[in-house]
């Protein structure tokens, strides 16, 4: 029965955000917050000390982050949230790698840190998609007076 205890505690904790406010505008600290709690719980969940999770529980905690960036991150990360949601399966299956021990932990970090990088990159390449002039063929011609 205890064993069901962190899964049902997630649960109500996921919904009582849901059901108590309305849904924040994207790309505020409103909606970051939400994102930021609801990861706050995933890691107070699994890990066993402060800033220390079992391997065991690795795999656990990257599907909970996972599902709570699929969740808020929309909300929370606006246009970027593809990447973000991209980063957070790959962690996921990272962790996969971990459990069945093709990798080590060192490996596993590793692996974390390159998805980080990527997100990063890929954000950055966002940006300057986004702020990027039109080609000169693709902007609006100015009306005649």
């Amino acid at each position: 029965m205890q064993s069901m205890f962190p899964r049902i505690s997630l649960f109500a904790l996921f919904m009582l955000p849901a059901c108590a406010t309305p849904v924040p505008p994207p790309n505020t600290p409103p909606a970051e917050s939400s994102l930021y709690q609801a990861k706050r719980v995933c890691l107070n969940t699994y890990q066993t000390q402060p800033g220390q999770v079992a391997e065991s529980n690795m795999g656990k905690l990257m599907k909970c982050l996972a599902k709570a960036t699929q969740k808020y991150g929309r909300q929370a990360y606006g246009p970027y949230a593809p990447i973000y949601m991209e980063g957070a399966s790959k962690g996921v299956e990272a962790a996969q790698y971990l459990h069945e021990g093709l990798y080590t932990p060192d490996q596993f970090g590793s692996e974390i840190g390159l998805i980080q990088e990527q997100e990063n990159s890929a954000i950055l390449q966002k940006k300057a998609q986004m702020n990027a002039p039109l080609d000169p063929i693709l902007q609006p011609v100015p009306a005649n007076p």
